[in-house]
């Protein structure tokens, strides 16, 4: 499910991502104002910020490097979770992070990049809230970060279906427009091979017919000065050989006629 394309559908992913930055920013600024670990929160945060939007920016560098860029991040995110006193909110960039790693990676690597972070925000809500209230927290965040992370996987492979359902209808159109096309060809062969039948039939036939009258006619010639009682009789059969060649013709021709259409 490794996205590469980056563009209408990834911009729900970028702005709920730039949300919990932003939320976790304000909260941080308010939370370690007057604290020492201020500056080093601050730090961090725009570290991860600009990675993060790097990352947006150049897409295709996110999918060459997304090994280190996922390990940085996480530990910019652990760094985060460790600062004392720790922030409650801080654990919301795993979410982030999880967003872009169905962008990016697919199958298995998904589910195991996923599983790493729920097991790291488990691991550091415990840390700071204790046993019970660090599990019932981290279950809490990840209630609510499977929620999003299942919508956006659901409508990426949506969108992924959609785009093969186009690819499919496009090549079923040019499957039915090639069908067609040798459909007519094999029409025009057939009618080609037809004609070509009655043009050769037509040619025996006219030749056999024309051949039988020539000689019925030289036989009429010689009888006319030997038997000329025999001619009546060889006239007769020049009118029906006549007759029978000139029905052939018309079948003939009749056939070569292409067909009317109603």
């Amino acid at each position: 499910m490794a996205q590469e394309n980056h563009n209408g559908e990834y911009k729900g992913t970028i702005i709920f991502g730039i949300v919990i930055i932003g939320v976790v920013a304000i909260r941080g600024i308010t939370y370690f104002w007057s604290l020492s670990n201020f500056f080093i929160f601050v730090t961090l945060l725009i570290l991860f910020s600009t990675f993060y939007f790097i990352s947006l920016s150049f897409p295709n560098r996110l999918i060459r490097f997304r090994l280190w860029y996922f390990s940085l991040q996480t530990l910019l995110i652990l760094i985060l979770c460790n600062l004392q006193p720790a922030l409650d909110v801080t654990n919301l960039l795993f979410v982030t992070l999880s967003l872009q790693v169905v962008h990016v990676y697919s199958g298995r690597a998904v589910i195991n990049w996923i599983v790493l972070y729920a097991i790291l925000l488990t691991i550091t809500m415990i840390l700071w809230q204790g046993l019970t209230e660090g599990l019932i927290l981290s279950l809490f965040f990840m209630a609510g970060g499977t929620f999003v992370v299942s919508y956006e996987v659901l409508y990426l492979q949506a969108k992924e279906n959609q785009l093969k359902s186009q690819v499919l209808l496009t090549d079923l159109q040019d499957s039915h427009r090639k069908l067609k096309e040798y459909a007519a060809q094999a029409e025009e062969l057939a009618t080609a091979r037809e004609r070509n039948r009655l043009a050769r039939e037509l040619h025996d036939t006219v030749s056999q017919l024309i051949f039988s009258i020539m000689l019925t006619a030289r036989s009429a010639q010689k009888l006319l000065d030997r038997d000329p009682e025999r001619l009546p009789e060889q006239f007769d059969r020049l009118e029906e050989m006549t007759g029978n060649a000139l029905s052939q013709l018309r079948s003939l021709i009749a056939q070569l006629r292409p067909p009317i259409n109603p």
